[in-house]
């Protein structure tokens, strides 16, 4: 999966191996400014988000790798250009190191200066995993010690040639880890000047996703900010970017009855808008991981999702959790039509059921060349799952009405709501809406 980079120019190195995602060496640093753990996981999941394509190199510089272009063309960022967008650019750019990064083997066990080899079983969200080929983030741990999620930039001849995280089944011993996924085994790493702030860092989190009313006839999109934007049928009812929030906003789920919304924080608070009451946060009881999302249940309460699969219930009956088996990270919850049960979405597409939610497959089981990024249900027994280019995947008695993949469009797609009859919109990072089968289009985000 790793191409062993060649080199069509002279370079003078000593005792350096050098590697598809190890370029040239030359104008590194000598130290790193503290970062916190969360500020490293959120300077990563930047290009994650990006989809930033693979380069050893600098943004429009000429590119070393044989098996990429000549030059590297990648989306223009004024702080990202001058780092190699490989994957030891991206441990560099994470960790606050200045450009254009340094190479594998100028991180332990390699080199020590602002590096050091841990325990594997000490990673922590925002160290690393390094040999002398690759290099890649720890995110968390899904289950300890034996199933983590990484951040990765791969080669131009990976089937994801651009950055991206993974669950893996890992095997550890010692200061060595084994990563399943790639077949490889690496020495697990800590930069010394990280601080433990920030923990279990949120996902980061897309602008304008959408949430359809309940007649079907309109919608919502909001924003991390907590900014709410109307469509259609939809009423405002306010949002959070009218007052102080420490986290930002991840989901958003209109109330049972339809007269108004709650949005969820990363840190679980809970904000009610409308006629949705307030039942509580998992802000006010621990949890390891980021909440991910909420869904209304049938009840008047609300279930939010961390994750890492466990459920939390507030005014509404607990059904289950995934938290007690390996999975990929939680990304969306739905709830049923009769809201007694749910639905949860994974990174890698699979859906896990809970309540009288019905299992009719996962996106998992299927080749989908773009990441997951949501799901809606029917009003039936089915569901459908859009990937961010657009892609729809339908399960159950969903029917496919077309996908933003066959038509241009300038931004990623983050959301899927279900219109009334059989449709759906697709939403955009930049405010677009797309509109395919039943769902009448009211407009965007895009346009205001």
């Amino acid at each position: 999966m790793i191409a062993r980079a060649l080199f069509a120019v002279t370079v003078t190195v000593t005792a350096v191996s050098l590697a598809a995602c190890s370029a040239s060496p030359d104008d590194v640093d000598q130290s790193a400014s503290e970062l916190s753990r969360g500020d490293v996981i959120a300077r990563a999941e930047q290009w994650v988000a990006a989809e930033l394509p693979y380069c050893q190199s600098a943004n429009h510089a000429h590119d070393y790798d044989p098996s990429c272009s000549a030059i590297c063309t990648r989306p223009d960022n004024a702080a990202w250009d001058p780092y190699r967008s490989d994957c030891s650019g991206l441990a560099s750019w994470a960790w606050g190191l200045p450009a254009p990064g340094r190479v594998t083997t100028q991180f332990a066990p390699f080199e020590n200066d602002i590096t050091e080899t841990i325990s594997a079983s000490d990673l922590q969200p925002g160290d690393a995993v390094n040999n002398n080929e690759h290099v890649m983030l720890f995110k968390a741990w899904v289950t300890p010690n034996a199933t983590a999620t990484f951040i990765e930039e791969p080669g131009c001849s990976s089937s994801t040639p651009y950055a991206h995280e993974f669950t893996s089944n890992v095997s550890i011993s010692g200061d060595t880890i084994y990563v399943a996924y790639n077949g490889m085994t690496f020495y697990s790493i800590r930069l010394k000047s990280i601080s433990s702030g920030g923990g279990n860092a949120a996902p980061a989190v897309p602008n304008n996703r959408v949430v359809a009313t309940k007649s079907g006839n309109g919608y919502w999109q909001f924003h991390s900010d907590g900014a709410v934007y109307s469509f259609g049928d939809a009423q405002y009812h306010g949002g959070a970017n009218t007052f102080a929030h420490p986290t930002p906003i991840v989901d958003m789920a209109r109330s049972w009855s339809g007269g108004g919304y709650w949005q969820t924080g990363s840190d679980g608070a809970i904000y009610s808008f409308g006629d949705a009451a307030y039942h509580g946060g998992a802000n006010t009881v621990p949890h390891p991981a980021p909440i991910v999302g909420v869904a209304a249940s049938s009840s008047g309460g609300y279930w939010q999702l961390a994750q890492d699969g466990a459920i939390y219930s507030f005014g509404a009956p607990y059904l289950g959790g995934a938290n007690g088996y390996a999975h990929a990270p939680m990304i969306a919850i739905a709830a049923t039509p009769s809201g007694n049960g749910y639905w949860m979405l994974a990174q890698d597409g699979a859906i896990y059921s809970f309540g009288d939610a019905a299992y009719r497959g996962g996106a998992n089981t299927i080749a989908h060349p773009a990441p997951i990024v949501g799901f809606a249900p029917t009003s039936g027994s089915g569901y459908w799952i859009v990937a961010s280019d657009g892609a729809i995947y339908s399960f159950g008695d969903a029917a496919y009405r077309g996908g933003a993949n066959t038509i241009a469009h300038p931004a990623p797609i983050v959301g899927v709501a279900a219109s009334s009859g059989s449709g759906y919109w697709l939403s955009a990072g930049d405010g677009a809406i797309y509109s395919f089968g039943s769902a009448q289009y009211h407009g965007g985000a895009n346009a205001l």
